[in-house]
């Protein structure tokens, strides 16, 4: 995000028993903010479209005051011409898919053809353009909100969980879409989404918010691989996020192997060269933990490793090799296998549990 279009967030809001107060600068092309349910994070996105205002301190996006509480300023939401992506898209059920896209548009622009040509090519809903909302998958109403946020050159781009009404199959589609957007356009993002893996795909910062405030801030891969998302993983159920070397791939067997230190990690066939990165989720409710590693299962993953935390007895911090997987247990496994920190145990992994985040191959 280039210095014209940094955001400084720096207020507090206040809605019944529940106080949002934030102290930060945004500086990348796209940020995300993760957090549960009740985080705060809708609180925080409308704040800055100006369907709230904050109860005191400012919010600035560049050199322009949006909200200033000393000096009286409170820009209207039409003034400030950001665009909003909604978790359910909100479509107008009555306007065909091209009269939704150029509802928000510009007047000079609404029939200009060439205007939005680039955005339909983007999407893929060139073909859509005839239909009514209630013709489309949920997939493609979520393309045609983001095209209709996107037409009316917003100087920001508000998305609030934009994937989460969505199943697993059609989020791994979208997401490649929400790249090239992000590659295309020159307009600064702000995601906020309680799924670690659309952060890791997509932002190039990110911040954790708990109860209203900022907990943890950072580049994604180094903030929410660390030991010290833990915890986070606790709060929000979301996945591990591992970016591993491929060690080996082999299309005919249909298999690609990342290196995890010294150990192997085999997942779906990836075409990629060798050597580069490649980022992979992991639930932590796939990974089960074993004590002895030559087990009589058709699982392709046993990976050795050492337990350095565990958090509410119900949630295991593993070291393997220097990397950090979160696995979730019963309590009653935890009595069982009497698991605590400092064990050596194995995880044991299926190839079709772990997930591949989308990247540039």
């Amino acid at each position: 995000m280039a210095d014209y279009t940094k955001i400084t967030l720096d207020f507090r809001k206040t809605l019944g028993n529940f106080t949002l107060e934030l102290n930060c600068t945004l500086e990348k092309k796209v940020t995300a903010f993760l957090g549960a349910s009740g985080s705060g994070k809708s609180t925080l996105l409308n704040c800055i479209i100006g369907i709230l205002s904050p109860d005191e301190g400012e919010i600035v996006f560049g050199d322009q005051a949006l909200y200033a509480s000393d000096s009286r300023v409170n820009v209207l939401p039409e003034k400030r011409r950001f665009g909003y992506v909604f978790q359910e898209g909100y479509l107008f059920p009555h306007l065909t898919v091209a009269q939704n896209i150029r509802y928000g548009q510009p007047r000079n622009l609404r029939n200009n053809p060439d205007s939005i040509s680039q955005l339909l090519e983007i999407l893929e809903i060139s073909e859509l353009l005839q239909r009514y909302p209630n013709q489309l998958s949920g997939g493609q109403r979520q393309r045609v909100a983001i095209a209709r946020a996107l037409a009316m050159e917003p100087r920001l781009l508000l998305m609030d969980e934009p994937l989460a009404s969505l199943d697993s199959g059609l989020k791994n589609r979208i997401i490649p879409y929400l790249h090239h957007i992000k590659n295309a356009f020159e307009i600064p993002i702000l995601y906020v989404t309680h799924a670690i893996s659309e952060a890791m795909a997509l932002a190039d910062e990110a911040f954790l918010l708990s109860d209203g405030k900022i907990t943890a801030s950072g580049e994604p891969h180094q903030l929410l691989t660390a030991p010290s998302a833990l915890p986070i993983a606790n709060l929000t159920g979301v996945e591990n996020i591992l970016s591993l070397p491929v060690a080996n791939s082999d299309k005919h067997r249909g298999i690609t192997e990342l290196e995890i230190g010294s150990q192997r990690l085999v997942i779906p066939y990836v075409d990629t060269e060798i050597g580069k990165e490649v980022p992979v989720a992991i639930r932590a409710e796939d990974i089960i933990i074993s004590l002895e590693p030559n087990l009589p299962i058709s699982a392709r993953n046993i990976l050795r490793g050492t337990i350095d935390a565990v958090d509410n007895q119900t949630l295991l911090s593993i070291d393997v090799e220097g990397y950090h997987l979160s696995v979730k247990i019963t309590h009653e496994a935890r009595e069982q296998l009497q698991l605590c920190k400092g064990k050596e145990v194995f995880c044991v992994i299926k190839a079709n549990a772990i997930n591949l985040l989308w990247h540039d191959s």
